[in-house]
């Protein structure tokens, strides 16, 4: 069918405004089409699942995404961007700049943020309700954000959650990507992809930022790079208005000063604090269950671990405990079932300590080499219940007391002598 790009958006407007009865002619649409383009059919299926999805969400929920979308709609100029929409190339290679993330592609839950900063990024996707209110101010929402942070923190995955919830298509693009060896190419890249941002309605995802955005005195750097960052510095004047604008770093002291001075927003993201790390165990462990003892020594394990590096900590162990062990098996009752398992999570580490030692700090590695009993000193002096240490070490609490008075008898006589 000609124009049925045109036809999608138009389909998936009237979803959005009338359900029930555009529905049915959505319907009428995809059969007629089935017999002639099995694609274009199934693309118009796919619209009509999300919008019996959209149906399915609690009136409360649906209503609040909806006031949301429809605040962003009179925010946002621009074309509804769709997946038959064709994206912008690089003219040299012919590969695509960028990728389309569509709300509906969204799988991950909100990301795992400590108190002030996940309370900060409500505050900021509620500032997009009200927008009247703003405007009377004579302000209007966060358009521009730039995040930052250690690798595996988190940043693209707040960066895709931001678009999701307001329900807007992300256009992602990795600067690093941009860049060509053929010159003037890199500086054209970026104005063919914020002319693509500028014209649909969208959020734009700068992944990388670094690798373009960088301080143009730095005396490494050729000339060219530094018309590449005045390309950028212009191209994001250009978009004031035009929709969300995210960027995403590494490097934050590598960005020039007028880089940072474009963003309004510029959110650190920190590693996970202890209550953090004890989420996306929780989390990413699944299908099993930690015992509080496993969880207590597993957040103790994970000290300084990004998210990434924590959810790649549990990929590992749940690999050991194929090999060696049931994983499936849920907790049992029984004292010697639960001890064993404990004991198995560190030897998951050791193993882990070996083939993937940069995961943890020296203190911890140190420690996982070394032996149960030099492990068990630790964890006591560090906080643990005895009885925690016994579930652990596949020991009762009376035994891990028993050594633990013996050690601390030794080292008294060794500070007489």
């Amino acid at each position: 069918m000609d124009h049925f790009d045109i036809i999608f958006s138009l389909a998936g407007l009237a979803l959005d405004a009338d359900a029930a009865r555009a529905t049915k002619q959505v319907e009428r649409l995809r059969d007629v089409l089935s017999a002639s383009d099995k694609e274009q059919a199934a693309k118009l299926s796919r619209l009509l699942n999300r919008g019996a999805r959209q149906q399915t969400m609690t009136p409360m929920a649906f209503d609040e995404m909806r006031s949301t979308a429809e605040a962003v709609r009179k925010q946002m100029p621009g074309e509804v961007l769709t997946r038959a929409t064709p994206l912008p190339r690089d003219k040299e290679t012919g590969g695509p700049l960028v990728r389309i993330l569509f709300p509906e592609d969204f799988e991950d839950g909100p990301p795992v943020l400590v108190p002030p900063l996940s309370d900060g990024i409500d505050d900021l996707l509620a500032e997009w309700k009200r927008i009247v209110e703003l405007a009377r101010l004579g302000t209007n929402p966060h358009t521009r954000c730039l995040i930052y942070g250690a690798p595996g923190v988190g940043k693209t995955k707040l960066a895709r959650y931001l678009a999701h919830k307001l329900d807007l298509p992300l256009v992602e693009a990795r600067l690093d990507g941009l860049v060509s060896s053929f010159l003037g190419t890199t500086a054209r890249n970026i104005g063919m992809l914020f002319d693509f941002a500028n014209r649909y309605r969208c959020a734009l995802f700068l992944d990388e930022f670094d690798a373009i955005a960088k301080a143009r005195d730095d005396a490494q750097e050729v000339g060219e790079i530094k018309r590449v960052v005045n390309a950028l510095l212009q191209s994001l004047d250009g978009r004031n208005g035009r929709g969300l604008t995210l960027a995403a770093t590494n490097h934050e002291h590598l960005l020039d000063a007028a880089v940072w001075r474009r963003f309004e927003a510029r959110i650190h993201i920190p590693k996970p604090n202890a209550e953090a790390r004890a989420t996306m165990l929780n989390t990413f462990v699944k299908p099993l269950k930690l015992s509080d003892a496993e969880r207590h020594f597993l957040v103790w394990a994970t000290e300084d671990m990004s998210g990434a590096d924590i959810e790649a900590l549990v990929i590992g162990g749940k690999r050991f405990f194929v090999l060696h062990g049931n994983p499936v098996l849920p907790r049992s009752a029984d004292p010697s079932t639960a001890s064993s398992r404990g004991h198995m999570i560190i030897e998951a580490l050791r193993r882990q300590a070996a083939l993937n030692s940069r995961l943890f700090d020296d203190r911890r590695r140190e420690l996982l080499s070394s032996s149960d009993e030099e492990l068990e000193k630790a964890l006591l002096i560090d906080g643990f219940l005895q009885k925690e240490v016994g579930d652990l070490l596949g020991m009762t609490q009376s035994a891990i007391s028993r050594r633990a008075r013996k050690s601390k008898t030794a080292e008294v006589e060794l500070k007489g002598n």
